[in-house]
């Protein structure tokens, strides 16, 4: 069971990874405000990511 639960942390993982570098890139397409909004939000999802990544070697 803590097997899966790993696995599906990780597929979960690589899914956030994903959407917040498309994020980063439409947000990079667009111009004004609403694409520096777009890529702000994917540079903190990813920032979170890494947090919660490096959390688990700092304990």
């Amino acid at each position: 069971m803590e097997y899966m639960r790993k696995k599906l942390l990780v597929l979960a993982g690589l899914v956030a990874l994903v959407f917040f570098t498309w994020l980063v890139i439409i947000g990079h397409r667009a111009i004004g405000y609403s694409g520096l909004g777009l890529m702000t939000a994917g540079l903190a999802g990813i920032l979170a990511l890494l947090f919660i990544y490096n959390r688990q070697y700092t304990k």
